[in-house]
């Protein structure tokens, strides 16, 4: 157990769900757009949102990677839309993505997720690797990760293998010492088994498995139970990828 050094974890779907998250946190957008700009409000109805959401990764497909400048970007082209200048329009847009961006961190925890966190990171290094913008500041948890890489702060979204190398970097450990931990088959399974780490497949939403990947023998139904996997995880055996 011992011989293990680093358990990264993905964050929504793996430590909170954040379907509801989001839904909230447009609502609360919507409402302060209502209040305090009701020209823009109407010029941006949720359609309209996503043709331009639309548009802008087709002009910019790196926006993928960027959620934060994407939702900026389609709320400036609403501001636009409804007659403010370009400048008043970025401002503006700046000022929406800070209320939506605060009721995004507003999370409701998987149980024990507090506590597992705590207790691992006695004994790991413990970082965050993440496809979205949550702030682990904000939610209360900054303090228990060692770092926290995104697809923003490293240009690319995973499964690409930019996210897993940097966790390795930051803590200085080989993959066959690191062990993921997170929601998606894809994007956290197997592109981490793919990159040479151990994997945990965090089914908390009790998702099926996909048919084109091969089974995956380690998987979590509630965050309490990873504990009991960590003797399977030896960093002197070669990990070996899903094929």
């Amino acid at each position: 157990m011992s011989q293990l050094k680093l358990i990264t974890f993905d964050l929504d779907n793996t430590l909170w769900p954040v379907d509801t998250v989001i839904r909230r946190a447009n609502a609360v957008c919507d409402q302060w757009l209502a209040e305090h700009h009701p020209d823009a409000a109407r010029a941006m109805p949720p359609e309209q949102l996503a043709r331009w959401r639309e548009q802008a990764v087709r002009d910019n497909p790196s926006l993928l990677s960027n959620l934060t400048a994407l939702r900026k970007t389609v709320l400036m082209r609403g501001f636009e839309a409804a007659g403010y200048r370009h400048d008043e329009a970025q401002r503006l847009a700046n000022e929406a993505f800070a209320v939506f961006h605060d009721a995004r961190n507003q999370v409701q925890l998987f149980p024990g997720a507090r506590q597992l966190l705590e207790a691992l990171a006695e004994h790991y290094i413990i970082g965050a690797l993440t496809n979205g913008n949550a702030d682990l500041e904000k939610i209360g948890l900054g303090h228990l990760f060692a770092f926290h890489h995104s697809s923003e702060s490293v240009g690319q979204r995973k499964p690409a293998p930019d996210m897993f190398h940097a966790a390795l970097k930051s803590a200085d450990v080989n993959a066959g010492s690191a062990l993921h931990v997170g929601d998606h088959p894809h994007e956290d399974v197997h592109a981490a088994r793919s990159h040479g780490l151990h994997a945990v497949w965090a089914n908390l939403l009790e998702q099926p498995w996909p048919d084109s990947l091969p089974p995956h023998q380690h998987q979590i139904r509630q965050l309490d139970e990873l504990p009991g996997l960590l003797h399977s995880f030896d960093p002197g055996q070669p990990v070996t990828p899903d094929t």
